[in-house]
């Protein structure tokens, strides 16, 4: 019987064992996937329309074959950057404390 050897994936080794349960959470994610819109699984697609309408909605919407239609909308939100106490008595901003700041924002930035 031949030994299932050590495979390289770029710079990294990843053993039979290891191979096998990435494999198993790629079935399960995908299985989630398939899950998720259950009734829209398997339809053949007639066309695909996109738009954006008022107040920067995306509007996307999927025609099926079948007469059935599958619309997506997503909409803009606000996110916090950053949430702080400062002194501005004295005509100044002094920080007093920075609650949160989000990853990809500096002390400079606002």
């Amino acid at each position: 019987m031949k030994k299932k050897r050590k495979r390289r994936v770029g710079t990294v080794e990843i053993t039979p064992g290891e191979r096998k349960r990435i494999k198993k959470r790629i079935k399960k994610h995908f299985d989630q996937l398939r899950k998720k819109y259950a009734e829209i699984r398997g339809k053949r697609i007639d066309w695909i329309d996109h738009r954006v309408v008022e107040d920067n909605v995306l509007y996307v919407g999927v025609k099926f074959m079948d007469g059935t239609y599958f619309t997506l909308v997503f909409t803009p939100q606000v996110v916090t950057n950053r949430a702080e106490l400062a002194d501005v008595s004295s005509g100044d901003e002094i920080i007093l404390r920075t609650y949160y700041q989000g990853k990809h924002l500096t002390a400079s930035q606002f």
